[in-house]
Parts: C-alpha cells; structure tokens; sequence
C-alpha cells in the first residue's frame, strides 16, 4: 500500500504526542466469542431489491496524493420512503490500481468537515475513502417518533453504497472497512452487524441502549428532540424512553452477538455525556469485549485527539483488510441476509 507524508506542523505533532499518551488501549480479550448467526427475522428487516448501480461523478478537486470526486448515487431501492440521492464524496487515492476501501459516516449535522481529515489521511495512505453524505436526513424529532424506520433506511442506503463499490473496478469490494464518530459510528455498527462486506469497521463514542441514550444525553440537538417529541406524544421521559424501547426493535445491543469482535476497534470516551460512557461499556461488553481505546474526554473534547485516532485507526484497518484477493462485483436479485 503506497504511503504519502502529509503537511503537518511539528507544533501539532508533538500535541498530538503528548495527548495519544493520555490514551490507553485494551485489546481484544482473550475470551472474546465467536458471532452467532444472523437470524432471518432480523435480516430481513433490511432487504431491498439491488436494483442497477446508477450514479453520476464529477472531479471536485486534485491533491498529490489523492483526486476527490462528487458522486450522486441513485438510491434504487423500491418501495423506499426516501428517493433522494445518496451523495457521497469520493478520494481517490494516487499509485493504487485497486484500492481497499473505508467508509467514513459523519456525525449528527453531518458536518463533513470534521471527517475531512479521517478521509484525506486514509487516502494518503493508499486507501480509497468515501464520506457518505447525511445532510439529506429527515429531522431528528421525525426519527424519535419512527426510530425503526429510520434505521431500516439508513441501513439499506448504506448498504447501496457497498453496491456501488463492488460495481467500480478501482475499488476493492474484498476489503471494506466503516469508521463513523457519535451518529456515524452507530450507523458504522449498525451497517458491520447487518452486511458481511464490512471486514472491519471502528466505530467511535457509540453505545447500547438507544432509548436510554436519547432520554439522558446532553447533546443539544437530542435534547431538542426529546423535548419536541414528548410535547407531540404527550409523555415524559421515562415513558418516551419505554415508547422507544417498544418502538426499536434491532437496538445494538440485540445485535452484538451477531458482530465477530475481532472486526472492530471501539473509540471510548470515559467523560462523555452526550453518549454516557456506562452505555459504551455496556456495548463493548455485549459485543464481546472488542479491542477499545479509551480517551479521558467528554464527547466534544475528543477531538483534541484527532491525530491519534485516525493514525490509529488506519493502523487497524491496515492489519484486518490485509491483502484478501479482491471479490467479485455481484448483484443478486434481492439482498436479504447479511452479506453476498
């Protein structure tokens, strides 16, 4: 995998130093399980007729190491609430005939700014990088009141991207990897448990216990919701928390047994509110005590560690994509069952 230096300044490297001193990394544990099959009552929650691969793409921009294309992909799922075009943002990187692949999901805004730099490191390293857009999402509110649904969709619209990497012969559909921070790393999670063309995916500040999380973050624009949904409900916390826990049925947790551990590398922030650290820990437990770095952060601080983890995390993709040989672009009729 070709590898390129990147313009960082020495003041910023010797930060990012001392800060990734701070971190601590537990591995995998030694006990860890292997993952349970996916039952079809689950899996076909998510099934979509794989339609053609249909998309436009424009050039954007050119760096040494890497191009970055626009890419407009037509959803092609029948019978999808939601037609709009899933855009993506495409680095291409230099030197590669056929380059693995991470996906990278941003956060609750869907700011890509703050996922510019995952992508553009990944890509200077030898990997393509795609940064799946999220601005086309309905409100936040309008998904508290139909959180199934709008898991289902992401998923399937996620899962139209792995389509369209496997239909491009400059991509490696044999090693795809998700990383995703706070909202992108649920959505990372969700889309490794329910599509075995996810190799490896590290996912950051994500937890277990959606209802809970929701009624108890301090994050603004959950509380915003919240607060709007229990005003349109008619009820209080605890009870819009139990109206969740009936009205979602794939939590992550129900998943976890379903994820082989080995494929993830968690992103722990022990001071986080937004998505309070004991439900981090109840997911890495479920999973199968998955190797974790843990940041002594809250949700927003994180980013003070910025160069650690996307150094970090490429480290990890590199180790479990290897060099499998590429798989070959297929579409089958309908996708039901996780994976191929």
């Amino acid at each position: 995998m070709q590898t390129h230096g990147t313009a960082v300044h020495p003041v910023f490297e010797i930060a990012a130093f001392a800060v990734a001193g701070c971190a601590s990394v537990q591995p995998l544990a030694e006990a860890s399980r292997d993952p349970s099959p996916m039952p079809a009552s689950i899996a076909d929650r998510f099934c979509y007729d794989a339609n053609p691969v249909v998309y436009t793409i424009d050039k954007s921009r050119e760096k040494r190491a890497y191009r970055v294309y626009d890419v407009a992909l037509r959803p092609g799922i029948d019978d999808a609430d939601d037609s709009s075009p899933i855009t993506l943002e495409f680095y291409s990187p230099d030197g590669t005939e056929t380059a693995p692949v991470i996906l990278v999901l941003p956060i609750l805004n869907g700011q890509k700014d703050l996922v510019r730099p995952f992508a553009s490191h990944y890509a200077k390293h030898g990997f393509a990088a795609v940064i799946v857009d999220t601005v086309q999402r309905r409100t936040l509110l309008e998904d508290l009141i139909t959180p199934q649904a709008a898991i289902e969709r992401t998923v399937m619209r996620h899962r139209r991207v792995l389509d369209w990497i496997e239909a491009r012969p400059d991509l490696d559909a044999g090693r795809i990897g998700v990383f995703g921070a706070s909202l992108g790393g649920f959505n990372a999670l969700y889309l490794a448990a329910l599509d075995d063309r996810v190799r490896a995916v590290v996912p950051a500040l994500v937890a277990g216990d959606l209802p809970y999380v929701m009624t108890h973050s301090n994050e603004r624009r959950i509380v915003e919701a919240v607060e709007g949904a229990k005003a349109e409900l008619s009820m209080t916390s605890e009870e819009l928390r139990a109206y969740l826990g009936r009205k979602l049925e794939t939590d992550l947790l129900m998943l976890a047994p379903y994820v082989d551990p080995s494929r993830i590398l968690m992103m722990i922030a022990k001071r986080d509110k937004a998505v309070p650290y004991e439900k981090q820990e109840e997911l890495r437990s479920a999973l199968g005590s998955p190797a974790a770095v843990y940041l002594p952060t809250g949700h927003v601080t994180t980013a003070a560690y910025l160069f650690y983890l996307r150094s970090r995390s490429r480290r990890f993709f590199e180790d479990s994509l290897g060099d499998a040989a590429r798989s070959v672009a297929r579409l089958p009729a309908v996708r039901c069952a996780a994976g191929p």
